[in-house]
């Protein structure tokens, strides 16, 4: 009984650190939206709400355009709320994460 628990507790427990953004983030492919992600990480971290509320803009344009994935898209929604409800730390933290998780860039030189 008392390993039925424990896994049961363990797979519980995967879940949960599954949905709140450990592991891989979502693959962002198009250079353009790197670049904007990019530019999020600056807004954040410079605690500056209107160069966030811009960015955001530019993200919701590159989702309509196909060149940001849904699951990016939604990850990258979260860690803006999280800045606009003040924890610009936890929020600047989970966007390094997301960027530093990312494939290697292909540069076409």
């Amino acid at each position: 009984m008392r390993l039925v628990r424990g896994s049961s507790f363990l797979a519980l427990l995967s879940i949960a650190a599954m949905s709140i953004g450990c592991g891989r983030p979502p693959v962002i492919d198009s250079e353009e939206a790197f670049a904007t992600v990019d530019a999020l990480y600056t807004a954040v971290t410079s605690r500056r709400t209107e160069l966030v509320s811009q960015v955001e803009k530019r993200l919701q344009s590159l989702k309509a355009d196909g060149k940001l994935s849904d699951a990016a898209s939604q990850r990258l929604d979260a860690i803006i709320a999280q800045s606009r409800s003040g924890k610009w730390q936890p929020a600047a933290e989970q966007l390094d994460h997301f960027i530093r998780k990312q494939p290697p860039r292909k540069h076409g030189h």
